[in-house]
């Protein structure tokens, strides 16, 4: 995510260099044909010149600006798009661990219910054992005497 946000930011400053040199670029331009035009041209026509030539840099600036606000724009989008699956794999994985740690739970829950029965099915084996241990005592004794 760091790392995207990073390239995308230096692609756009990229952009925004492009930008800048092609725009100097054509003001040095304009300089240089108004320069050239001096000579022949003069007053209102020259005026003209000069604010056709500086609405064209001006044109040239605003499609500078909204290229960059559209890559800009791009750029949030996929950060958000990025960022809303990154949540979306947060919470499953939340969700998932919650599910984990709740299993866990219930396992070790049956597990001690199951061990608290067989405890007492062997202690009620034992009891058995040790009074048919007893009767058959008995029992031998009895016929002993008999």
């Amino acid at each position: 995510s760091q790392l995207e946000y990073n390239k995308a930011q230096e692609q756009r400053g990229q952009l925004k260099e492009d930008h800048g040199r092609l725009i100097q670029e054509e003001v040095e331009k304009m300089e240089r044909d108004l320069a050239q035009e001096q000579l022949t041209t003069e007053g209102p026509q020259r005026e003209l010149l000069v604010l056709t030539r500086e609405r064209q840099v001006l044109v040239l600036q605003i499609e500078a600006l909204r290229s960059e606000a559209q890559q800009a724009e791009r750029d949030l989008q996929h950060q958000y798009h990025s960022h809303q699956a990154e949540l979306h794999c947060l919470r499953e994985e939340s969700l998932q661990l919650q599910v984990f740690r709740v299993f866990r739970q219930v396992s070790e829950e049956q597990r001690k219910i199951s061990e608290g029965r067989y405890r007492s099915v062997l202690l009620e084996a034992v009891q058995d054992a040790i009074y048919l241990s007893a009767q058959n005592q008995q029992l031998q004794a009895d016929n002993k005497q008999l």
